[in-house]
């Protein structure tokens, strides 16, 4: 028999379970009661949360319907399953952020249809009725985010789900017939008012159309993508904070505003992302290259500007056998860590940091749009 391991080993093997396996701290846990102990006291706990700074990504939420699969897919890596009654397949996701998902209930069966704001963790759904129109960009996030939450236990809390477009006066379809407008228009749902805030409108002085990608969330706004990376700023926050105010005088042009794209050609398949310092960043593919490019926004006087950061060779890092057929952006993290690549092998998470690494996260190729979900769920289970 092999003799037991040093008391003052164990610790620092438990602290390297997997924050994207759920399943291996339970099994730990039921070792021993010392080992339970361990995993229990908040010393471990802050050590752990050290070790592991950033939220796992512990599924995916897609709209292929053709799959006949639950919205939500677990990573290849991860252990976390969710409920087999939550496959939410009459449902449109639209968001992930902060432990919450964003989707639109199109099921007829249903007495009415609406947007409906689900935790996979705890199981809770909140719903709600649109006030804004279907050809809108929506983003959901934690009520506190701009307020320095960390989103380590936020889940079910409160949260905020802004909706911004581009249109002529909130006429959808007056928009889609005479073509790309130069109106941008917002407004946010609270679910701690259950009320939408007032819808604000301003001319940002270029006509284009906002494109189905995920926001990003950069300080105390929200960037959504337009044609070819062209940004529609929406400074939810501040309108927010403004609307706690007595004195309510409100500028729309204060809260939605244009960044253009960097100079040069088109640049194709773009996802908004943060960029490694925090700050504001863009990430695309063109259609002939295997080359993935960063830029991030860098300040110089009293304007702005775009900086090329990497460029990174997808044929360095990807199977050769997933290049066959051209390969596409399909999500980004929360957090700018990673990007996701979608080809015909699976989905594939390409790091952001110093070290890139390629690892494949799904077997589901070929998708077009995947919202990557990330919870600190693991950790949780050692409080």
């Amino acid at each position: 028999m092999a003799p037991p391991l040093p008391d003052d080993v164990i610790p620092g093997i438990l602290l390297r379970l997997s924050p994207d396996d759920p399943a291996g701290v339970v099994r730990a846990a039921a070792v021993c009661k010392a080992w339970r102990l361990i995993l229990a006291d908040p010393s471990f706990v802050a050590r752990y949360r050290a070790l592991h700074p950033s939220a796992p990504v512990l599924g995916f939420l897609h709209n292929q319907s053709l799959l006949h699969i639950s919205r939500l897919v677990p990573c290849t890596s991860s252990s976390f399953r969710p409920s087999p009654a939550a496959d939410h397949h009459m449902r449109h996701a639209h968001d992930c952020r902060h432990g919450r998902v964003l989707f639109y209930d199109y099921d007829y069966r249903r007495p009415t249809t609406g947007f409906a704001v689900w935790d996979p963790i705890a199981g809770d759904l909140h719903s709600f009725e649109p006030n804004i129109g279907a050809w809108t960009q929506q983003a959901v996030l934690c009520a506190a985010a701009a307020d320095g939450c960390d989103h380590r236990g936020c889940g079910g809390g409160p949260f905020i789900v802004a909706a911004a477009a581009m249109g002529f006066g909130g006429d959808d379809v007056t928009a889609g017939i005479l073509g790309k407008s130069s109106t941008a228009q917002a407004q946010f749902y609270s679910s701690e008012t259950g009320k939408w805030s007032i819808h604000i409108y301003t001319d940002v002085g270029t006509p284009f159309d906002l494109e189905d990608r995920p926001a990003a969330l950069v300080g105390d706004s929200l960037y959504f993508v337009g044609d070819s990376g062209i940004l529609l700023r929406y400074r939810y926050d501040l309108l927010r904070r403004r609307l706690g105010k007595k004195d309510r005088f409100i500028i729309d042009s204060d809260y939605l505003s244009v960044i253009k794209p960097p100079e040069g050609r088109r640049l194709g398949n773009v996802f908004v992302v943060v960029a490694e310092d925090g700050g504001l960043g863009l990430a695309n593919l063109y259609e002939e290259s295997s080359r993935l490019y960063l830029w991030a926004r860098e300040t110089v006087g009293d304007a702005g500007q775009w900086v090329r950061r990497r460029v990174i060779d997808l044929k360095t890092m990807l199977p050769i056998r997933s290049l066959e057929m051209r390969p596409c952006l399909c999500g980004v993290a929360e957090d700018g860590s990673a990007i996701f690549v979608s080809t015909e092998d699976g989905v594939f998470a390409i790091g952001l940091g110093s070290s890139s690494k390629a690892r494949k996260v799904s077997e589901v190729g070929n998708v077009n749009l995947m919202y990557p979900f990330m919870s600190f769920y693991t950790e949780s289970l050692l409080l």
